[in-house]
């Protein structure tokens, strides 16, 4: 009876803390839908200034400028994608196995709907734009391109490559020649910038860059789907390079290149997301961070719309 009344008390007390991180949740979302009707979150008006100006000079990229302008609005695959695991935990469509996993995830949706975060978030379409204009539009909240590659020892990967990875803009298609990133439809027109050039995860991997998503972000801006698809892509590639040794976990080590981000950026990146397949400095195997930190750097972009050029 001890029990029974135990488990009883557990339960009411879990339903009690779901329903108040529901509430914290939905309220958060809200905060974000208005800031994003008013265009108050200063990235996503530079996403509107930087479309504009670089319509003018490059008129063959108003397409693909008008995509991402839509990132600045609700239309932004992030927040749609918010809004979507909050409804699933909301009207019951999403499972979870214990009301402790629904209140996980209710706090991560709201950490990423916090404005000042959501804000940083968008810096990396500002980028993918600023990296289209050859660098007369400076980089935001993350150094230079050439920083990145110093830092990093990264390989330019070329416009858009902050995308790349991301579920919300495309997907690994597995293949022989190994996992190969296919753009959603209205981001193909990357591939077409490149020349129809491929990404292949493996090599993707040990020569990407800094993004935000990656970097900051991800723990809380990938639903549970994409976690475990992500964890899937990442175990193919270690199958099928891992005994050759070319296998290269994206997430092995620490890629500097945030600047100026909120502290409230900062603080969620110190939230895990493991990475099995990732290794220590000295070849042995760890559970180390799939959601890097992000260490402090002493470059710094401009922070206007050009670099006076």
């Amino acid at each position: 009876m001890t029990l029974l009344l135990g488990l009883l008390v557990g339960c009411s007390s879990g339903e009690a803390q779901v329903e108040s991180e529901l509430l914290s949740a939905e309220q958060r979302l809200d905060e974000l839908q208005q800031a994003l009707n008013a265009g108050t979150l200063r990235n996503a008006a530079i996403i509107r200034q930087y479309s504009q100006i670089l319509r003018n000079d490059r008129p063959e990229l108003s397409s693909l400028l008008s995509v991402l302008e839509r990132e600045a609005t609700l239309e932004n695959p992030l927040y749609a994608s918010l809004r979507q695991r909050f409804n699933g935990i909301k009207n019951g469509t999403e499972n979870f196995e214990s009301w402790t996993e629904k209140v996980e995830e209710l706090q991560s949706i709201q950490t990423a709907s916090n404005t000042a975060v959501f804000n940083d978030a968008l810096s990396d379409t500002v980028n993918v734009i600023a990296d289209l204009s050859n660098g007369t539009l400076a980089r935001v909240n993350a150094v230079s391109k050439e920083a990145d590659m110093a830092l990093n020892n990264s390989k330019d990967q070329g416009p858009g490559s902050q995308y790349v990875g991301n579920p919300h803009y495309g997907r690994w298609s597995h293949g022989s020649g190994g996992s190969l990133w296919a753009w959603y439809g209205q981001y193909a027109f990357f591939s077409n910038l490149m020349g129809g050039r491929n990404y292949y995860y493996n090599s993707w991997a040990g020569g990407r860059g800094y993004s935000y998503y990656h970097d900051m972000g991800r723990n809380n801006y990938s639903s549970r789907s994409q976690k475990s698809s992500m964890r899937d892509v990442e175990q193919r590639s270690r199958k099928q390079f891992g005994s050759s040794g070319k296998f290269k976990s994206p997430y092995a080590k620490t890629r500097s290149g945030a600047s100026g981000v909120s502290r409230a950026s900062t603080a969620q990146s110190k939230s895990l997301f493991k990475s099995p397949y990732a290794k220590s400095g000295t070849g042995s195997k760890s559970a180390s961070k799939f959601q890097s930190s992000t260490r402090s750097s002493g470059f710094r972009t401009t922070r206007g719309a050009s670099r006076g050029k």
